[in-house]
């Protein structure tokens, strides 16, 4: 499958927790780490359908990936989806569509970001991003959050009158890490972002997620 490949380089200041995320066990004995990969397996549903006309398009999904510390302050962003980071939509208005990754849109807002190092295409196939150590403070702990979302995602709950052209909202993964220890820790989908994008708040549980599920086989944070 094709893949897209990253090399981000960022600093990180603090120690990073949250709750309801896999964890990797800690050893402080571990060598500092020297690479850690964002890996997405691709499931079922990663390639949406759209009727245009008599037409019928593959949709990829937007995602974003970011690092927030234990108090909910936002850190990093590890990668972005191109219409998302550079706000360029269909028949969107100026801001963009902050329903599509609301909670990315929302940790980002009033922050000087590097948009052109951190966003993508959004690929077609399995994504593979690598993230240069920075300044990882070996034996803390640190999380990753994964945000994604399809338009016009519609199933029995979320349907086209009660939200929009989202359809079932982004769903978040996370995972736990410890800096220096290495090992293969996987990304558990903890809740979802608000429909209509007006709140940055993830809620927690899978209500009335269906086919969502299914865009993503599997996500892992691999530390070498």
């Amino acid at each position: 499958m094709k893949k897209v490949n990253l090399l981000i380089c960022f600093m990180i200041p603090a120690c990073i927790v949250y709750f309801g995320c896999s964890t990797g066990s800690k050893n402080p004995e571990s060598n500092n780490l020297n690479s850690i990969e964002l890996t997405i397996d691709p499931g079922d549903k990663w390639l949406g359908k759209r009727k245009v006309f008599i037409f019928s398009l593959d949709r990829t999904p937007q995602m974003a990936a970011w690092i927030e510390n234990d108090t909910d302050n936002y850190i990093s962003t590890i990668i972005v989806t191109n219409k998302n980071a550079k706000k360029k939509w269909l028949k969107a208005p100026k801001e963009g569509r902050l329903e599509a990754l609301p909670v990315w849109n929302n940790r980002i807002s009033n922050k000087s970001i590097l948009i052109d190092s951190i966003s993508a295409a959004s690929s077609k196939g399995s994504v593979d991003v690598k993230i240069d150590n920075g300044s990882f403070v070996k034996g803390q702990e640190y999380t990753v959050y994964l945000e994604i979302n399809h338009s016009f995602d519609y199933n029995e709950f979320w349907t086209e009158k009660n939200s929009g052209v989202n359809g079932q909202p982004s769903l978040i993964y996370c995972a736990k890490f410890s800096a220096g220890t290495p090992g293969k820790i996987k990304l558990d989908p903890i809740g979802y972002g608000s429909v209509d994008g007006s709140s940055g708040n993830i809620v927690s549980g899978l209500d009335g997620i269906t086919t969502a599920l299914a865009i993503i086989n599997e996500a892992n944070i691999v530390i070498n």
